[in-house]
């Protein structure tokens, strides 16, 4: 391409009328190309049959949907929750260095997850917030809605306040962790919360980090580990992702990975069976990297 403009530009004048009519044609070309290139992505996705009820894919940096199943559809997200809550968390300005310690109304009843951090168990926002996201640790994430300034009720309500703002107009909030199925959003706006995520460097460490020990001195070390497997078997360059699920959503995922130099955003919904959503991923991997 860089080659042909450069004839083009040496021309002579005589041939100056062919110059501007490859000039136009290679003009013309290029967003065809783009498309092109689109629409094999979306059909050789596609034609991997992703698992995901729901599959929303976004290069980030030409905003080119590249898949789109359902993008609209509202729905329960479960843990993917806890992106948004840890935004709030940092954006009130609460010192990250204070203790914050785990009380027995930080116990979600409901939950199953096999990492819980003991109640009693006393260490820093910062460290809190970590084992909320990588972990998807619900105690941590409900004691730091505890902790905020106004308490539980203010930090949802700052949730739906921020969605809002954000343009996510289908999403709400009536808790922090994602236990609930009222919490519903859209791949779409799930995109944008995946956007303003990457704006914390934080949240990109934390959701990203694959394994960390809380030592507290009171109780015998407790260990937690990511929920992503993407993560923890460093199978893509991920830059931010969240995992979540409830039987009211399936199992959830949204990711922004860099993949072939492009930022590529990924949402994957209502996946059935534990790894279907992970499978998703990779095949959107491959798809791109075959593609470009």
């Amino acid at each position: 391409m860089v080659i042909l403009f450069e004839l083009l530009e040496s021309d002579s004048q005589a041939g100056s009328l062919f110059s501007k009519f490859m000039y136009k044609l290679i003009i013309f070309c290029i967003p065809v190309m783009a498309l092109f290139s689109c629409n094999v992505f979306a059909a050789k996705a596609n034609g991997g049959s992703f698992n995901s009820q729901i599959a929303y894919v976004v290069d980030v940096d030409s905003g080119k949907v590249l898949v789109d199943r359902n993008a609209d559809a509202v729905s329960s997200i479960a843990s993917i929750s806890k992106l948004m809550a840890s935004i709030i968390v940092l954006e009130s300005g609460q010192s990250l260095a204070e203790q914050v310690v785990i009380e027995k109304d930080d116990v979600a009843r409901q939950s199953t997850a096999h990492w819980k951090l003991n109640v009693g168990t006393e260490i820093t926002r910062k460290r809190t917030l970590r084992i909320g996201l990588m972990s998807s640790e619900n105690r941590a994430i409900n004691a730091l809605a505890r902790t905020y300034p106004g308490g539980r009720e203010a930090f949802v309500e700052a949730m739906n306040f921020k969605a809002s703002s954000l343009g996510m107009i289908h999403t709400h909030f009536v808790e922090p962790t994602g236990l609930s199925p009222e919490n519903v959003s859209t791949a779409r706006d799930l995109v944008i919360l995946l956007q303003e995520s990457m704006k914390f460097p934080l949240i990109q460490e934390f959701s990203t980090t694959e394994k960390f020990d809380v030592v507290d001195g009171v109780h015998a070390p407790q260990p937690f580990v990511n929920t992503n497997p993407i993560v923890r078997n460093e199978l893509m360059d991920v830059l931010v992702q969240k995992t979540g699920f409830i039987t009211a959503a399936g199992r959830c995922l949204v990711m922004e990975a860099k993949i072939g130099g492009r930022n590529i955003a990924m949402v994957f919904l209502g996946s059935k069976g534990k790894n279907a959503r992970f499978r998703d991923a990779l095949l959107t991997k491959r798809a791109f990297e075959n593609v470009n």
